[in-house]
């Protein structure tokens, strides 16, 4: 019984942070108002300038925040001589408009050339970059190096704990950072003298262990008396982050980069208990990442619209609450629908408590799914089967799929998402509907996918999915998570459903409300104009106990003999 209140005293804190300062509130626990876009500036090597655009009519007009990406070699260009000025200037401005910050200390590539005439060793790199300043690095396991390191990251530290509450509060996150730019390692590439190789195996893992150890107590201790920073820790490994520090944030890479990347379905199972409360730390581990590398990809950018919009709704899906925008992006408004859907669901972590849910229709053919691709008729499923992947695409040909860089289509996860062009076969690729609270059932059994369909310059025909009424599918069932309405009961809501009207018939929108059967909220009637339609039904007599066919709480349902195809239901609690 004491564990118990125990877990509700800490339920009813966590509620009640997110209308708290910085320093009150549950280290970790993001407010919705921080969750969403962000801007991001930090290209190479060397940390960019802010370009200090954060009016309505000079960026994206609903930007959370502003990450403060700092160089040491910036921030300490003399030994001793630290130019507070790059972290205040920045925060202080931040603040005056209610945007929050995060910081983030290079240490590695950019420290400053003063380390070495201190007597720390300079590694010279053979590195695949074209940025000098990957060309050499400070050794990290150098005891001189680890002194200085250890005195910015203090200082620092002690700073930002120092600073006034109404800048403090909108100090969000610090990041801890290891590796070169924050990745996994310290080196892009080999050093040219073989006894500065650190082993990836064993003597990284421990450096990499020992900074990120060093780091939370420079933020957290309390010995001070200062407030504690929160710490956002770049690992995969969620059982050490939450045994070392209960209050970390973590960085989410795959789910900031594109969509429909190999191998996402299996990182996804990785995070997913942690996306929840429903783990050891009793609260959802929130999260960012960049989504600056896409622009980069002709394919990507030929259509960048379609391929950010699709790419917003897998990193909701995924659990991403704050998203890493390039400067450039967020100041073009062709591109703010796709903005706008990751700003509406960001940061509802607690489905309850969660006014919205939506999902997004998709149909994903994976060459590993061994049970729905037979290895008698598609061949051996193995990663190096291409005509496997060439005999799938074919079966779904007349549907609109495509795999137009066969190479890449059972690539690794980085390799896959350097595609010359769309691969709708894809290797362990997350096969689920986008979706927040808002599930398919049974859909491959009763519906079809299409890809690439409906007019340009849309971003919804990407992936759909719709009736098949030759082959007997005539129907799509949903249901929301099982806590959607624990502490809320369904009542009235909003419906917002976007479809292809690409035939002349009728189809229904069908409800829970209580009875035997499914209650019709409205017939839709389509006139064949080839155009995706916006249609909205608010009931206000929902009951949503998972009452129809199939366990599902809505329904869209064929009420003639045409095949119309959809994109998305969105719902929002009135």
């Amino acid at each position: 019984m004491k564990n118990n209140w125990l877990l509700l005293g800490f339920t009813l804190i966590i509620t009640s942070a997110f209308a708290q300062t910085n320093t009150t509130r549950i280290p970790g626990v993001f407010p919705k108002e921080a969750c969403g876009v962000w801007c991001w500036y930090s290209w190479g090597g060397t940390p960019n300038t802010w370009n200090g655009k954060i009016e309505p009519n000079e960026t994206y007009s609903k930007m959370r925040g502003v990450p403060i990406v700092v160089g040491w070699n910036e921030l300490e260009p003399k030994e001793g001589i630290v130019n507070w000025d790059l972290l205040d200037n920045v925060i202080k401005k931040a603040a005056a408009h209610k945007k929050y910050v995060f910081t983030l200390i290079w240490l590695n590539p950019t420290e400053p050339d003063w380390l070495y005439e201190n007597g720390v060793p300079k590694v010279e790199i053979n590195t695949f970059k074209t940025d000098k300043n990957f060309s050499y690095n400070a050794y990290p396991l150098d005891p001189k190096y680890k002194f200085f390191s250890e005195r910015i990251i203090t200082q620092v530290a002690n700073h930002l704990r120092s600073l006034p509450d109404s800048l403090l509060r909108y100090i969000l996150f610090h990041q801890v950072v290891e590796g070169s730019t924050g990745d996994g390692y310290c080196y892009k590439g080999e050093p040219k003298d073989p006894k500065y190789a650190i082993d990836k195996e064993v003597a990284w893992p421990a450096y990499t262990e020992y900074i990120r150890r060093f780091t939370i107590n420079a933020f957290t201790n309390k010995s001070n008396g200062l407030p504690e920073i929160p710490l956002l820790i770049h690992t995969e490994d969620m059982n050490w982050g939450a045994k070392e520090y209960p209050g970390f944030v973590n960085k989410k890479g795959v789910a900031s980069h594109f969509y429909g990347m190999n191998g996402n379905k299996e990182k996804n199972k990785l995070f997913k208990p942690w996306d929840t409360d429903k783990n050891s730390l009793h609260r959802p581990v929130f999260s960012r990442g960049e989504g600056e590398t896409m622009w980069s990809h002709k394919w990507f950018v030929k259509d960048s619209l379609q391929n950010l919009y699709w790419s917003a709704l897998y990193a909701l899906h995924a659990g991403l609450d704050i998203w890493n925008i390039p400067e450039n992006v967020l100041e073009n408004p062709k591109l703010y629908q796709a903005l706008d859907i990751f700003d509406k669901y960001a940061g509802y972590k607690y489905p309850e408590r969660s006014p919205v849910a939506f999902c997004a229709l998709r149909d994903q053919l994976n060459a590993d799914d061994k049970t729905r691709f037979p290895e008698n008729i598609y061949g051996d499923a193995n990663k190096k089967n291409t005509d496997r992947v060439q005999k799938i695409c074919a079966a779904f040909a007349s549907h609109g799929a495509v795999v137009e860089d066969l190479e890449k289509s059972l690539a690794g996860s980085l390799a896959s998402r350097n595609r010359k062009g769309y691969n709708d076969v894809g290797w362990n690729s997350e096969d689920d509907d986008y979706n927040l609270y808002l599930y398919p059932i049974d859909k491959v059994e009763t519906s079809v996918g299409w890809w690439h369909i409906g007019p340009k310059g849309v971003p919804y025909g990407l992936s759909a999915r719709g009736f098949e009424h030759s082959t007997g599918k005539d129907s799509l069932f949903f249901k929301f998570h099982d806590d959607f309405f624990k502490t809320t009961k369904a009542k009235t809501l909003s419906f917002r459903m976007v479809w292809l009207d690409n035939n002349k018939g009728t189809w229904s929108f069908c409800y829970d409300a209580g009875g035997k059967l499914l209650k019709t909220g409205k017939t839709f009637t389509g006139k064949g104009t080839n155009t995706w339609r916006e249609d909205y039904v608010t009931v206000s007599d929902a009951s949503m106990k998972k009452g129809g066919p199939r366990g599902s709480d809505i329904a869209l349902i064929s009420t003639g003999k045409q095949d119309f195809i959809f994109h998305m239901i969105e719902v929002e609690r009135k």
